[in-house]
């Protein structure tokens, strides 16, 4: 006669088979006006003992960094890597009204309820190019970026501002700086 607590571990194990937590994604496009993702998950999942690929998750609500009003707008392209979560309920009340509200529907970690969070770096890509000890908003290749470091700030490729620069400090250019109303070349400036 079987063992009662191997049925226990067996139907243990479904259920946890059965549970979506988060699974690594590829993204194969992006929506920037209304923030979402379609992706396609990485790992395939055994069905009646054979391996297959998983349907693709739709209309993915994208994960950023939003607050005090001020955004970090990501701009997702096929191909880049990340994760879904899938959240403990229905979220369709929450996202449509941004307030506490009751779930629609009953559902419980499902792909409708999928959160995408991306940015994961695959494969054998290296960051080349870039300061050491820097956060750094840059192109993969390190032609152009935005570093912060513990004692400036740097910045590699063209500067486009549109709008006023103030500086509080000195202001020193290897190359030709110009203005609508001043043009001054490179070096200290005479008293």
């Amino acid at each position: 006669m079987p063992n009662p607590y191997e049925y226990q571990q067996i139907h243990d194990q479904k259920l946890a088979e059965s549970i979506c937590v988060a699974a690594i994604v590829s993204v194969t496009a992006f929506d920037p006006a209304g923030m979402t993702v379609n992706v396609q998950p990485l790992s395939k999942s055994l069905s009646n003992g054979k391996y297959e690929s998983q349907p693709p998750i739709l209309g993915v609500p994208v994960a950023v960094t939003r607050c005090g009003g001020f955004i970090f707008r990501p701009w997702y392209k096929p191909g880049d890597v990340g994760v879904v979560v899938y959240l403990d309920h229905d979220i369709d009340g929450a996202l449509a009204g941004g307030t506490e509200s009751v779930p629609a529907t009953r559902r419980n970690h499902s792909a409708s309820d999928a959160v995408f969070i991306g940015g994961i770096v695959s494969g054998k890509f290296t960051a080349k190019g870039l300061p050491d000890d820097a956060i750094a908003l840059a192109k993969e290749d390190g032609s152009v970026y935005v570093a912060v470091t513990e004692s400036d700030v740097k910045i590699k490729g063209d500067l486009e501002v549109d709008g006023k620069i103030t500086a509080t400090g000195d202001v020193f250019a290897e190359k030709t700086i110009s203005g609508a109303h001043h043009t001054h070349g490179g070096g200290p400036q005479p008293s």
